[in-house]
């Protein structure tokens, strides 16, 4: 990889370290993720917890209805160091925020690093 993608995913990966929540993953059947051998490896799960409130006009009445779109940015390369495939309906837990999320669709990525996935609050 090289010139801007390679400095793209650079940053991407920096973002990440910096700014990424510490979490688990569960899907329910298997073990919760990491596990304490891949805390011991040196392998975490971290996200990113974005919120945003998307605006709709209604043609009927005059209303504006607020909706809010919560979403979860992952990193392709710690998934890939934990041979985690996330799935639909799986539960993140991010202690730092005190919140539990469920998967619910997986969004198109805009490059090769970052992972994002709808949630709705568990």
């Amino acid at each position: 990889m090289t010139g801007l993608a390679a400095i793209k995913q650079a940053a991407r990966l920096a973002i990440q370290g910096r700014m990424g929540e510490p979490c688990s993953y569960s899907n329910g059947v298997d073990p919760s993720t990491p596990t304490l051998a891949q805390q011991a490896a040196g392998l975490g799960l971290t996200v990113r917890f974005h919120t945003k409130t998307k605006v709709n006009l209604s043609d009927h009445d005059g209303l504006t209805v607020l909706e809010p779109i919560e979403k979860l940015v992952f990193n392709a390369t710690e998934l890939d160091a934990l041979g985690l495939t996330l799935e639909q309906g799986s539960e993140i837990t991010i202690p730092g925020y005190g919140v539990t999320l469920v998967l619910d669709s997986e969004l198109d990525p805009d490059g090769p690093e970052n992972v994002y996935w709808t949630v709705t609050r568990a």
